[in-house]
């Protein structure tokens, strides 16, 4: 099993778990409400510094259509 990790979010500048990180994905393709994060991102914003970012867990997955099942 995986153990979850953190780091220091650019976006954001604080510590970050991978699965809020994923979270925030899931606002920026449009498949959840920004309402669910636990604090304030800036949409335009993320679109440049996530799809950049080393710790972003779908930076490499291509579509964002084939996320979903």
């Amino acid at each position: 099993m995986n153990e979850e990790r953190s780091c220091i979010c650019p976006l954001v500048n604080r510590e970050m778990w991978d699965s809020e990180c994923y979270d925030v994905q899931m606002v920026r393709y449009g498949f959840i409400n920004a309402r669910v994060l636990d604090f304030l991102i800036d949409k335009p914003k993320s679109n440049v510094v996530c799809e950049n970012c080393s710790f972003n867990p779908l930076r490499n997955v291509g579509k964002k259509e084939t996320l979903l099942f």
